[in-house]
């Protein structure tokens, strides 16, 4: 391998964006799909958002990342970010703001961060399903243990309203759930 590959760039640079196609989503009719080509090469910030950013769909194969932001997925190639599920081009914009500051933002800790090259796979129902009491009390407002970590996942819900979850017994299991969602929380 070329060792110049290897080097990492001083300086991380996204400059600018432009939404090149607005569709209706595959997934759902009632939003959008959008591309967006990006003025520079994000690339290198791909193995650091991997190593702390719990949300995060890793496939190095590809060289992509995946969000999954309420009901968006949205992935990002190194000069290429395609979205689904978007309410229109001021949402993919606030979209494109948000994961442009994020990529900023760790761009600069980037010294104390161990970048993981590793897949990783984003987050699923059950993954957050099998720590969760399985009550299907509705004390949490949802139907059953499985709505409620659905709405985790979309981020309408967050494990602290969980009444069962707060008792003694479920302690490591509510210390599992706040390692795997990234927070600090347990």
């Amino acid at each position: 391998m070329n060792t110049e590959q290897c080097q990492e760039p001083e300086e991380f640079r996204w400059t600018s964006y432009t939404i090149t196609h607005v569709l209706d989503c595959i997934a759902d009719p009632r939003k959008n799909r959008i591309i967006v080509e990006l003025s520079d090469d994000i690339s290198a910030v791909f193995p650091y958002l991997n190593a702390v950013c719990p949300y995060i769909s890793f496939n190095p194969g590809a060289n992509a990342v995946t969000v999954r932001r309420g009901e968006r997925l949205l992935t990002f190639y190194p000069r290429t970010a395609i979205f689904a599920k978007v309410e229109g081009v001021e949402d993919a914009i606030a979209q494109l703001e948000w994961f442009r500051d994020l990529c900023l933002k760790t761009w600069e800790r980037r010294q104390t961060i161990t970048p993981s090259y590793q897949p990783k796979s984003m987050l699923g129902p059950l993954d957050i399903y099998r720590l969760l009491p399985g009550t299907n009390c509705k004390r949490c407002g949802e139907a059953t243990c499985m709505a409620f970590a659905v709405a985790i996942l979309q981020g309408r819900r967050t494990p602290e309203e969980c009444p069962p979850l707060t008792e003694q017994s479920f302690q490591e299991a509510r210390r599992r759930l706040a390692e795997l969602l990234g927070s600090s929380a347990g």
